[in-house]
């Protein structure tokens, strides 16, 4: 076995704790590092041998995060959604697949029915990095839409201004984000459709979550309450007072925790006048999203 080999079979097996022990994981994550240390060289050298010092920011980056846990996605600084690189920061939520996998929906769902007399007003309620609402304003056709991402967050609202500056000659369609507390929103402007990753674990299931979760993405982004839906239950009173786009466009998109949220919240979609309401799967047959008009 060549040194080199050697020397990649013992950074992945450095990996492995965080990796869950499977060793094509690491060497997988592996990869990705090396890239980022190639991709970051001042001129553009692309050969894969690393230098003295390079190998030393990757003994750094492979410390970071097995001791200190640290999200692959903030050490790479971005992650690939719905064909945007999101630049991720701490303590930012980290765009999730299960997110993009809905997103997706919804994007070929308003291609199916957008009315070009007038453009979609879409709130994108805790927008985070600003994934979601990039996404739309990337995909939907052009000036087909107008979309406000909202967040409690000054970071969020800061990162999600910086991925719009990046993305903006890929986007297609108005965007601009606000710091704003969904418990203090009022509806000045119409709005056609409010769509929504907010936080939904309970403080039990976060006192369990991995530590790559806990030690670094903002609990504000992962916690609601003693059952996972109080974010939930305020969207609904707001998106009771969206005016209908037309029939086959939902006035509400919001991500869940899982099938113990869907009774809660269908109960409380029909309180506010909410109707017609369905329940999307994700790729793992999971409730992941609840739908309203």
């Amino acid at each position: 076995m060549s040194s080199p080999v050697k020397q990649t079979l013992k950074w992945a097996q450095k990996l492995l704790p965080a990796c869950d022990g499977d060793l094509n994981h690491a060497k997988r994550q592996l990869v990705w590092l090396k890239e980022k240390i190639i991709s970051d060289r001042p001129g553009g050298a692309i050969d894969d041998k690393l230098s003295e010092q390079e190998q030393t920011q990757l003994e750094k980056y492979i410390n970071q995060r097995v001791f200190d846990h640290k999200p692959l996605q903030y050490i790479l600084g971005t992650q690939p959604f719905c064909d945007l690189d999101i630049v991720t920061r701490p303590p930012i939520l980290i765009p999730r697949w299960e997110t993009e996998e809905w997103t997706y929906k919804v994007i070929q769902l308003m291609h199916q029915h957008l009315d070009k007399s007038r453009p979609l007003r879409i709130l994108d309620i805790c927008t985070g990095s600003g994934c979601i609402a990039l996404a739309l304003a990337k995909h939907l056709p052009k000036d087909s839409a107008q979309i406000i991402g909202l967040d409690i967050s000054n970071k969020a609202i800061s990162l999600a201004n910086h991925n719009l500056n990046i993305h903006k000659l890929s986007i297609r369609n108005t965007v601009e984000f606000r710091e704003k507390d969904v418990f203090n929103l009022d509806l000045k402007e119409p709005v056609d459709m409010i769509v929504s990753n907010p936080p939904y674990i309970t403080h039990d299931e976060y006192n369990s979550l991995d530590p790559d979760v806990k030690e670094w993405e903002d609990p504000r982004a992962l916690v609601a309450d003693e059952q996972g839906t109080r974010i939930h239950k305020r969207i609904i009173q707001v998106a009771k007072h969206c005016r209908p786009y037309n029939n086959d466009l939902p006035r509400l998109i919001m991500e869940v925790g899982g099938t113990h949220q869907i009774k809660p919240l269908t109960e409380e979609m029909q309180i506010n006048g909410l109707k017609d309401i369905e329940v999307w799967k994700d790729l793992a047959d999971k409730d992941r999203v609840i739908v309203a008009h």
